[in-house]
């Protein structure tokens, strides 16, 4: 999966601080949920994401009442840009149109 979204305009530097010390709970909460090889890229502002995930939807679903992962979010809600219901204004990209192994 592909994912995409925003950090707020000088909150840079904040981004890359805070994600030096991911929590080890929400580490091992991702992987139990299936995600795996995950990265996420910046440029400027943009945030880009690939993860590799069996059910990117069930795994989204089980995060979203893992204490740790709440906690997370949280923590970082004040650098991310936002949508109207408080989350993170994130695009998720599905359709892998090439691959190469």
């Amino acid at each position: 999966m592909c994912l995409l979204w925003n950090v707020k305009r000088g909150s840079e530097q904040e981004y890359k601080k805070r994600h030096q010390a991911v929590d080890q709970e929400l580490l091992s909460a991702l992987t139990e949920v299936g995600v795996s090889n995950y990265s996420i890229f910046m440029d400027g502002t943009k945030l880009y994401a690939y993860m590799e995930v069996d059910d990117y939807h069930r795994a989204m679903k089980e995060l979203e009442t893992n204490p740790a992962n709440r906690k997370w979010q949280a923590f970082m809600s004040d650098i991310l840009a936002m949508d109207d219901k408080g989350d993170p204004k994130m695009y998720l990209i599905d359709e892998e149109v090439f691959h190469l192994e």
